[in-house]
């Protein structure tokens, strides 16, 4: 009995700090008056489990630069345009869009079809830059949505 539970305290000691990683930058991306590039492809990609938390912010934009999505890569540190972000969300949570999306898939008619489904409720302007609250926001309808429609 007394070795299970030192098992148990030493697997939860472990997995502490992965769970605090993720947090504490959830935590700085809130802060950011202009989300940075590489914190929103973190959470995008650990989002749509096509990276685990235990990753960094690095190892997401190398992540980002293999997959053949054609987004624009940014430095980690620059504001990411809302845009970028929706064509971002199209590609990593595989949405479909509407018509012209299909026809002319990138950031301006990816972010039209997230103002369309209402996932983004405010200016959806493409290339107005985004604020971490509102990336965390947005992020949040379309895990909602993908989650409702499975």
């Amino acid at each position: 009995m007394k070795k299970s539970g030192v098992f148990l305290v030493l697997l939860l000691s472990m997995s502490l700090p992965l769970a605090a990683q993720s947090n504490q930058l959830l935590d700085q991306l809130l802060d950011q008056p202009a989300a940075q590039f590489g914190d929103v492809v973190y959470m995008t990609l650990t989002a749509a489990k096509l990276l685990p938390e235990t990753a960094t912010p690095e190892q997401a934009l190398e992540t980002l630069q293999q997959q053949d999505w054609k987004v624009q890569i940014l430095p980690a540190e620059a504001p990411i345009p809302l845009g970028d972000y929706a064509y971002l969300l199209m590609k990593a949570f595989k949405l479909s869009g509407g018509l012209f999306y299909s026809l002319f898939p990138g950031p301006r008619y990816a972010c039209r079809e997230l103002g369309y489904l209402k996932i983004i409720t405010a200016d959806a302007r493409p290339n107005r830059n985004v604020s971490g609250e509102e990336a965390v926001r947005i992020l949040g309808n379309v895990m909602a949505r993908k989650e409702g429609a499975s």
